[in-house]
């Protein structure tokens, strides 16, 4: 090529890839718009179906406690009124009686609480004025099957100042009779919001329609559609449809700045031939170069090996050839990495917060660089997630959703994130496809595995919510954590060490260390011991993976978990929160601890408003560590205020056929602690009222 020629080439170059450039570009920022618009869709359903499971709750929650009262005439007004408060965006929640079952037979009974301005909450009846059997919620609900209920579109009968839609379902007495209908409302104003709250761009329109193609309601007034990308979205369980038009000039504008950037690279590139065109190089020189890089990756490697190591630390601690051992108040934690190159993708880290020790172990997908530097990034967003976040769950979601986002190679991580809090013993945890943690109970002297929920690992979808779980860690107990690359060793036949041997080795490991008294802590060193297990049953054989191992010791006895806080119901979320983990970790099922949550609220409540106490402080502990002969499980929960003397086990039974106002102050609220607690008993000990509320597990 001669050098008349040369810009003639360039310039041609320059016209194809500026060409190719926006082609790419206009696919890729069409592309992004389509998943953002399909990400803001997938929000919009989700708010909409929490909103309608909110309604299907407090609906089923107003049948359920129906069903428990055995007299026809008790209180309606009260527990609706406690449904609404329990249920903040709801509007509107009834019962409405058959004819024949009314407390006067042959006409309509309906009682009803709404919310009104300012939240206030206001009961009536319609006194037979309304005839429900010409309401559509009402006849659908009946017709349904037992356990079905009915959701309507919006609409607007002449009751409500703005348009509702409701969920009603079929509710039966104490004997299982049929009795009438229960229902809850919601308007739309939050549907207003939401469609203001999504939209991607201020120019953008949202709208929803029903399945008819009629306009419920929108953001703004779409005028030119020709001119508009189209997003449509069925939302589920109704059958209205999200709108969502976008206008194609955003396309456009992203794609200017990446055709200037492409312009610059190019022309850059243009110059670089040029120079190169001009000074080829002998094979000699090439050779060189190419020795010279060698070397210098040699280096870089080792420097990266070096960083790598360097992030892997605790508490300031540096991790040496020996591994990291850290022994603190109430507990022991050692960890050890070794990479099968010079560096690798397992990870840990741990930080100890006051009482809590938050822990990770990971293992990235691939090896090498590439591992590396995810490594590297997932260590980093785990520091900066548990700042902030008040569970291993939040952060597991964080550190997914920025690891999914712009993943083209689809790398991910399998993860396991626990917080233990030392004095209690409480371990929570949430696993992202890893390994099965062990346990080794030295009670028992016999070595678990943890049971896990399924969740996936991180990197694949940024949207995935992921399952809390919990256990209790008990004095002398160890949690084993360990990577693949230990059960999936090879020895020189290619024979794989897999979960039976290991569990074995954990055992032999450990049972050096078992008395008749239990495991004895003697100052670490079960990680090396492990390894060197793994390492006599491999052999000569080369490593494949990575091998990552932490264990962590709790060396303290248990003790009952307790807060002290202000005689104040602002102060309520925070107990509710470390009771519910609390009862988590002890083993309690879902239902059971949201009643036992219930049953707590119930006397927290009448503690802040009638006590006159300064303080009031919870103690939680399991039925099993409190009373050893027994064989039950169960949550202990103790009360404590030093508010005036009130035993509440001692107050009459509620009368419902009284009015509200005639009734003793507390009545409804600690009947219903009546029927939740297994167990309930009352002292008064150094001025300060003790209440004690025992649920089996």
């Amino acid at each position: 090529m001669n050098r008349k020629s040369l810009p003639i080439v360039c310039a041609a170059f320059l016209i194809v890839a500026m060409t190719v450039q926006f082609i790419v570009s206009y696919s890729r920022e069409k592309a992004d718009l389509m998943k953002q618009m399909e990400y803001k869709m997938e929000l919009a359903q989700k708010d909409f179906i929490f909103e309608m499971y909110d309604m299907h709750e407090a609906t089923d929650e107003i049948s359920h406690f129906f069903s428990e009262f055995d007299d026809d005439t008790q209180d309606l007004y009260t527990l609706l009124e406690r449904v609404l408060w329990h249920y903040p965006t709801l509007y509107c929640c009834y019962i409405t009686y058959l004819p024949e079952c009314s407390p006067t037979p042959g006409q309509w009974f309906s009682p009803t609480a709404f919310r009104v301005k300012g939240d206030s909450i206001i009961t009536y009846n319609d006194n037979g004025h309304i005839s429900y059997e010409e309401r559509d919620w009402y006849i659908r609900a009946l017709n349904s099957g037992k356990n079905e209920g009915y959701w309507s579109l919006p609409y607007n009968d002449g009751t409500h100042a703005d348009p509702v839609f409701t969920y009603s379902q079929k509710v039966y007495d104490s004997n299982g009779k049929l009795t009438g209908v229960a229902g809850s409302d919601y308007t739309l104003v939050w549907t207003e919001q939401l469609l203001e709250d999504i939209k991607p761009y201020n120019d953008a329109v949202c709208q929803l329609f029903s399945n008819d193609g009629t306009l419920i309601v929108g953001s703004g007034e779409v005028t030119k559609r020709y001119n508009m990308l189209v997003f449509e979205k069925v939302l589920e369980p109704t059958d209205m449809r999200l709108v969502i038009n976008v206008p194609k000039r955003h396309i456009r504008e992203g794609i200017a700045g990446s055709i200037l950037i492409t312009l610059a690279v190019l022309l850059s590139g243009v110059l670089i031939l040029g120079l190169l065109l001009h000074h080829i190089r002998r094979e000699h020189d090439a050779l060189v170069r190419v020795q010279t890089t060698n070397k210098l990756m040699e280096k870089e490697m080792q420097i990266a090996h070096d960083i790598q190591m360097g992030i892997l630390k605790g508490d300031g601690l540096q991790v040496t050839g020996d591994g990291l051992q850290v022994a603190g108040d109430g507990v022991q934690l050692e960890a050890k990495l070794i990479p099968m190159r010079e560096v690798g993708g397992d990870l840990y880290d741990f930080h100890r917060e006051k009482d809590d020790l938050w822990f990770i172990i990971g293992d990235v997908s691939g090896k090498g660089v590439p591992a590396a530097m995810f490594m590297s990034a997932a260590v980093n967003l785990f520091r900066a997630a548990e700042v902030r976040a008040n569970s291993p769950k939040e952060i597991m979601e964080e550190m997914n959703a920025v690891l999914s986002e712009n993943n083209p190679s689809f790398t991910f991580v399998t993860a396991f994130i626990g917080c233990l809090r030392i004095p209690t013993g409480e371990l929570l945890y949430c696993n992202a496809g890893h390994c099965e943690p062990l346990i080794v109970e030295s009670r028992k002297s016999k070595v678990e595995s943890l049971q896990m929920v399924p969740n996936i690992p991180l990197g694949y979808d940024g949207k995935f919510r992921f399952v809390e779980q919990g256990c209790m860690l008990g004095e002398g107990e160890t949690l084993v954590l360990y990577t693949d690359g230990v059960t999936e060793a090879r020895n020189s036949t290619r024979e794989m060490l897999g979960m039976k041997r290991w569990m074995q080795q954990v055992e032999r490991v450990y049972g050096l260390q078992v008395t008749g008294k239990g495991l004895q802590i003697t100052g670490g060193g079960y990680v090396e011991s492990l390894i060197s297990e793994v390492k006599a049953f491999s052999g000569a054989a080369e490593p494949t993976d990575d091998i990552t191992l932490m264990t962590i010791t709790k060396t303290s006895a248990v003790q009952p978990l307790t807060l002290r806080v202000e005689n104040k119901m602002e102060n309520w979320p925070q107990l509710r929160t470390a009771l519910h983990n609390y009862g988590l970790c002890a083993g309690m099922q879902a239902r059971a601890l949201k009643k036992t949550e219930m049953a707590i609220e119930e006397m927290v409540v009448n503690i802040v408003n009638y006590s006159g106490a300064e303080w009031m402080e919870i103690e939680v502990e399991s039925r099993k560590s409190k009373v050893e002969s027994l064989n039950a499980k169960g949550l202990v929960v103790t009360l404590r205020d030093n508010g005036g003397t009130f035993d509440p086990t001692k107050q009459e039974e509620v009368d419902t056929d009284t009015v509200t106002a005639e009734r003793q102050i507390g009545g409804l609220g600690i009947a219903i602690v009546r029927q939740i607690a297994d167990e309930l008993s009352y002292r008064r000990v150094d001025d300060v009222n003790e209440l004690t509320i025992i649920k089996n597990i």
